[in-house]
Protein backbone atom coordinates (compact mmCIF):
# COMPACT_ATOMS: atom_id res chain seq x y z
CA UNK A 1 0.00 0.00 0.00
CA UNK A 2 1.31 3.47 -0.91
CA UNK A 3 1.11 5.99 1.93
CA UNK A 4 2.01 9.63 2.48
CA UNK A 5 3.77 10.13 5.80
CA UNK A 6 2.33 12.90 7.97
CA UNK A 7 5.25 12.95 10.42
CA UNK A 8 8.84 11.76 10.69
CA UNK A 9 9.33 8.13 11.67
CA UNK A 10 12.93 7.35 12.53
CA UNK A 11 14.42 4.79 10.18
CA UNK A 12 11.30 4.63 7.99
CA UNK A 13 10.45 7.98 6.36
CA UNK A 14 10.34 11.75 6.68
CA UNK A 15 7.20 13.89 6.71
CA UNK A 16 5.86 14.23 3.16
CA UNK A 17 7.53 11.09 1.82
CA UNK A 18 5.46 8.72 -0.31
CA UNK A 19 6.43 5.10 0.23
CA UNK A 20 5.19 1.61 -0.39
CA UNK A 21 4.63 -0.23 2.93
CA UNK A 22 2.99 -3.51 3.88
CA UNK A 23 -0.80 -3.38 4.09
CA UNK A 24 -0.97 -4.53 7.72
CA UNK A 25 1.62 -1.95 8.86
CA UNK A 26 -0.35 0.81 7.16
CA UNK A 27 -3.85 -0.26 8.26
CA UNK A 28 -3.02 -1.32 11.82
CA UNK A 29 -0.35 1.17 12.84
CA UNK A 30 0.39 4.13 10.55
CA UNK A 31 -3.12 5.22 9.58
CA UNK A 32 -4.86 4.76 12.97
CA UNK A 33 -2.11 6.71 14.77
CA UNK A 34 -2.28 9.52 12.20
CA UNK A 35 1.30 8.96 11.09
CA UNK A 36 0.32 8.41 7.45
CA UNK A 37 -2.60 8.58 5.04
CA UNK A 38 -3.31 6.47 1.99
CA UNK A 39 -1.69 7.94 -1.13
CA UNK A 40 -4.46 8.76 -3.57
CA UNK A 41 -3.86 10.71 -6.78
CA UNK A 42 -5.58 13.77 -5.28
CA UNK A 43 -3.44 13.69 -2.15
CA UNK A 44 -0.26 13.18 -4.16
CA UNK A 45 -1.15 16.15 -6.37
CA UNK A 46 -1.92 18.24 -3.28
CA UNK A 47 1.43 17.28 -1.71
CA UNK A 48 3.26 18.16 -4.93
CA UNK A 49 1.52 21.56 -5.05
CA UNK A 50 2.37 22.20 -1.40
CA UNK A 51 6.05 21.42 -2.00
CA UNK A 52 6.11 23.75 -5.03
CA UNK A 53 4.53 26.58 -3.01
CA UNK A 54 7.09 26.03 -0.24
CA UNK A 55 9.92 26.07 -2.77
CA UNK A 56 8.67 29.34 -4.33
CA UNK A 57 8.32 30.90 -0.86
CA UNK A 58 11.89 29.92 0.04
CA UNK A 59 13.17 31.32 -3.27
CA UNK A 60 11.38 34.64 -2.66
CA UNK A 61 12.82 34.80 0.87
CA UNK A 62 16.31 34.00 -0.42
CA UNK A 63 16.03 36.71 -3.09
CA UNK A 64 14.81 39.25 -0.51
CA UNK A 65 17.79 38.44 1.74
CA UNK A 66 20.16 38.74 -1.24
CA UNK A 67 18.70 42.17 -2.05
CA UNK A 68 19.10 43.22 1.60
CA UNK A 69 22.71 42.01 1.61
CA UNK A 70 23.43 44.01 -1.55
CA UNK A 71 21.82 47.11 0.00
CA UNK A 72 23.77 47.08 3.28
CA UNK A 73 27.07 45.59 2.10
CA UNK A 74 30.06 47.85 2.95
CA UNK A 75 27.74 50.40 4.54
CA UNK A 76 28.73 52.38 7.65
CA UNK A 77 26.15 52.15 10.43
CA UNK A 78 26.39 54.99 12.95
CA UNK A 79 25.30 54.19 16.51
CA UNK A 80 25.18 57.08 19.03
CA UNK A 81 26.11 56.22 22.62
CA UNK A 82 26.70 57.98 25.95
CA UNK A 83 30.39 58.47 26.61
CA UNK A 84 32.36 58.83 29.84
CA UNK A 85 36.03 59.50 30.47
CA UNK A 86 38.66 58.42 27.92
CA UNK A 87 35.97 57.81 25.31
CA UNK A 88 34.70 54.81 27.26
CA UNK A 89 31.01 54.04 26.81
CA UNK A 90 28.43 53.70 29.56
CA UNK A 91 27.54 50.09 28.87
CA UNK A 92 28.34 48.66 25.46
CA UNK A 93 27.07 48.75 21.89
CA UNK A 94 25.79 45.27 21.05
CA UNK A 95 24.19 43.53 18.10
CA UNK A 96 20.77 44.66 19.40
CA UNK A 97 21.85 48.32 19.05
CA UNK A 98 23.10 47.65 15.52
CA UNK A 99 19.81 45.91 14.66
CA UNK A 100 17.93 49.00 15.91
CA UNK A 101 20.16 51.31 13.84
CA UNK A 102 19.51 49.15 10.76
CA UNK A 103 15.77 49.25 11.54
CA UNK A 104 15.97 53.06 11.63
CA UNK A 105 17.50 52.94 8.13
CA UNK A 106 14.62 50.77 6.92
CA UNK A 107 16.35 47.37 6.97
CA UNK A 108 14.74 44.76 9.21
CA UNK A 109 17.49 42.44 10.50
CA UNK A 110 17.15 40.15 13.51
CA UNK A 111 19.82 40.83 16.15
CA UNK A 112 20.70 37.13 16.23
CA UNK A 113 21.88 37.38 12.63
CA UNK A 114 24.48 40.04 13.47
CA UNK A 115 27.89 38.67 14.51
CA UNK A 116 30.06 41.18 16.36
CA UNK A 117 31.89 41.73 19.63
CA UNK A 118 30.31 44.27 22.00
CA UNK A 119 31.96 47.67 21.61
CA UNK A 120 32.97 49.55 24.78
CA UNK A 121 34.91 52.41 23.15
CA UNK A 122 34.25 54.95 20.43
CA UNK A 123 35.43 53.95 16.99
CA UNK A 124 34.70 51.53 14.19
CA UNK A 125 34.46 47.78 13.98
CA UNK A 126 33.39 45.27 11.37
CA UNK A 127 30.23 43.21 11.82
CA UNK A 128 28.95 40.36 9.70
CA UNK A 129 25.27 39.86 8.90
CA UNK A 130 24.36 36.19 8.38
CA UNK A 131 21.09 36.75 6.54
CA UNK A 132 20.40 33.36 4.92
CA UNK A 133 22.27 30.15 4.19
CA UNK A 134 25.26 31.26 2.14
CA UNK A 135 24.27 34.95 2.14
CA UNK A 136 26.37 37.26 4.31
CA UNK A 137 27.14 40.96 4.27
CA UNK A 138 29.90 42.83 6.04
CA UNK A 139 29.12 46.24 7.51
CA UNK A 140 31.11 48.80 9.47
CA UNK A 141 29.71 49.89 12.83
CA UNK A 142 30.82 53.34 13.97
CA UNK A 143 30.12 54.39 17.55
CA UNK A 144 29.93 58.14 18.01
CA UNK A 145 29.20 60.24 21.10
CA UNK A 146 25.57 61.09 21.66
CA UNK A 147 24.84 64.74 21.08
Amino acid sequence: MRVIFQSDIKGVAQKGDIKEVKDGYARNYLIPKGLAVEATTGRERELKDKKMRQQRREERERQAMQDLADAVRNQVIVVPAKVGEQDRLFGAVTNADVAQALQNLGHAVDRKKIAMEPMKHLGERQAVLHLYAGITAEITVRVEPES
